[in-house]
């Protein structure tokens, strides 16, 4: 029978184990955009997308994202549109094989990685 005090102990690791758990994956759903659907942004069905093109893009936010996995595998989280100096810019969120999540900016005109 074990005693109190190693009952004790090993209720307390349960416990600390379950609120690291929780922490990690709360970390992990804040990470992840809610509001954007990477899968219709790569396959460039979105309305916005649409319209940034009119904006002067060249590529598309679909290029860009494959563009991205091309170069630094991983998969895509989500890719987000954005207006800088008259260009457009495409930010691909990527979480590589290694665990770390990555901001990748694209150049909406030529299709360069700008970082």
């Amino acid at each position: 029978m074990l005693s109190r005090s190693l009952l004790q102990q090993h209720k307390s690791r349960g416990k600390t184990l379950m609120l690291c758990a929780l922490l990690l994956l709360g970390l992990l759903v804040s990470s992840l955009d809610v509001n954007a659907n990477p899968r219709e942004q790569r396959e460039g069905r979105g309305q916005s997308e649409q319209r940034q093109q009119s904006a002067g893009a060249r590529i598309s936010a679909a290029q860009a994202a494959a563009t991205v996995e091309q170069r630094y595998g991983g998969k895509i989280i989500s890719v987000q549109t954005r207006q800088a100096n008259g260009r457009v810019i495409y930010s691909v969120k990527i979480l590589q094989s290694s665990g770390h999540m990555r901001t990748v900016q694209v150049d909406g005109q030529t299709g360069a990685i700008l970082n």
